[in-house]
């Protein structure tokens, strides 16, 4: 029952919160509203009876059986038997969202239809049944098109998500019929591009905007079309072809502004392109040469960028970083950990992390290995035990998002791995340089280990390890070494 607060100096016994709406009143006390619904949710091992059950309850501030915290209550579903806390008539969330589906996805002759059996089974099973009442609480569009489709009014194409009135709505719905082979499968990011490309070359003049199209497809879709059909295309292919492409424009509307076309473009525009900007002009090299190549654009010179700095920490910042990763006392999700302790350790492209599978980690009980490339590589103590963690408990496993899914960091989103923005984002919040500490880690293991085997077992082309290697003053190393050896 709901008691409002009638008390100004009643406190949640959980919270110690005053001013708040009471759910019930349990041994300890008064409970709130938000606590009761914690409590509630909570499954585990009671720490009296060792029972696996629903902990509503404390004993001495650890989760507990509603049998030993003596709570007068049955959190029971009278349908299923399942204790959890209850939602509408005794039962509980997982009996409601069966329900609720069952009429959203029945057919004209009351049964659930075939068409969409595969996702009435996945959320109706789902662990977390709560998460998918809520997603199709605040989501009447993705619910209207659930029905649509169970009845037949709308068919299951892809299509009918792309022309929909609000596609980003139904994308999560898109995904999971994805996911649980009721479509076929579409890479994302190249949907994303294409439109993305329409979109910013809407307003450009319609010479300026087919030449960006053409550029577009010719050199940025035909090139993630190739690398997704080899099983090669990453999240960085797509935001380096947008960010090209973005370049790309601007270029154009730098020869708009100082009076050229394409092909009246001269030296001189180019060079004031290049000191009038930030660095990041430099990437319209790959237009301005495609256009120069296919007579678009007149004959002109553009120099490669070269980095005059390179930033890095220093080995104290990394070693205290890794630090912080294995404080238990800083909370963090496993997931933040592992993928640090690959970025710091391996020094790995949180683009690659990200998308890294379950199949590159290896336990064999007295040791742990990862696999970036067909090396593998023992995970350090205790670092070891940290993915071995996070093996246990993969994020966003517990909802239909995922039916089968072999990634090392699962996404929210249906069939996904985890964003690099989000690990990005957790590490960039913990104080590291993402530049700075990738340089220093591999730094550091260049003058560990010889260039061309950290090239190999960690992706890396030869020229980049040999120019860590020569920053590192190994060079100069290597020639005192070869010295001393000559004399003896």
């Amino acid at each position: 029952m709901n008691i409002p607060p009638d008390k100004p100096h009643a406190v949640c016994a959980r919270c110690q919160q005053s001013g708040v709406k009471f759910a019930t009143t349990w041994p300890e006390g008064r409970i709130c509203r938000r606590c009761y619904q914690r409590a509630t949710r909570i499954h585990g091992a009671c720490i009296s009876c060792g029972t696996t059950r629903l902990l509503p309850g404390l004993i001495d501030g650890e989760p507990a059986c509603v049998d030993c915290a003596d709570i007068p209550k049955d959190f029971r579903c009278t349908r299923c038997g399942r204790e959890d806390e209850p939602v509408r008539r005794g039962l509980c969330a997982h009996c409601c969202l069966t329900d609720d589906l069952s009429g959203l996805l029945a057919g004209d002759d009351g049964d659930i239809s075939p068409i969409v059996r595969p996702l009435f089974d996945a959320l109706s099973t789902q662990t977390l049944a709560r998460s998918a009442t809520i997603w199709l609480t605040i989501n009447p569009a993705a619910k209207q098109l659930l029905r649509d489709l169970a009845t037949g009014a709308a068919p299951l194409t892809h299509d009918t998500f792309t022309t929909h009135p609000s596609p980003e709505k139904v994308l999560f719905l898109r995904q999971l019929c994805i996911e649980h082979g009721l479509l076929e499968r579409v890479n994302f990011d190249i949907e994303r591009f294409q439109a993305w490309v329409d979109q910013m070359t809407a307003a450009e003049p319609a010479s300026e905007a087919r030449l960006i199209r053409q550029f577009a497809r010719w050199v940025h879709l035909q090139r993630m079309h190739a690398l997704d059909a080899a099983g090669k295309m990453r999240k960085g292919t797509f935001l380096s072809a947008k960010q090209s492409t973005s370049t790309a424009i601007g270029f154009l509307r730098h020869l708009r502004e100082r009076g050229h076309t394409p092909s009246e473009c001269v030296q001189a525009d180019v060079d004031d392109w290049l000191t009038g900007g930030p660095t990041t002009r430099s990437l319209a090299r790959t237009f301005v040469r495609w256009g120069v190549k296919n007579g678009h654009i007149a004959s002109v010179e553009f120099p490669y960028r070269v980095a005059k700095t390179q930033p890095i920490i220093t080995q104290q910042q990394r070693v205290q970083h890794l630090r912080t990763l294995l404080n238990t006392h800083v909370e963090s999700e496993t997931a933040e950990q592992v993928a640090g302790m690959l970025f710091l350790l391996y020094a790995q492209p949180l683009t690659r992390i990200a998308r890294m599978r379950l199949s590159q980690v290896a336990d064999a009980g007295d040791r742990l290995t990862v696999a970036i490339t067909a090396d593998e590589l023992v995970v350090p103590t205790p670092f070891d035990e940290i993915v071995r963690a996070h093996l246990r408990d993969l994020p966003n496993t517990n909802t239909s998002a995922h039916r089968n899914s072999q990634w090392l960091f699962p996404g929210a989103r249906p069939g996904e791995p985890m964003h690099q923005s989000t690990m990005m984002n957790k590490l960039r919040d913990r104080g590291i340089d993402l530049r700075g500490a990738r340089n220093a880690a591999l730094r550091t293991l260049v003058l560990e280990m010889p260039a061309p085997i950290v090239a190999d077992s960690l992706g890396y082309s030869y020229n980049v390890t040999d120019r860590h290697r020569a920053a590192a003053g190994a060079i100069h190393t290597d020639y005192v070494g070869r010295r001393a050896t000559s004399r003896k």
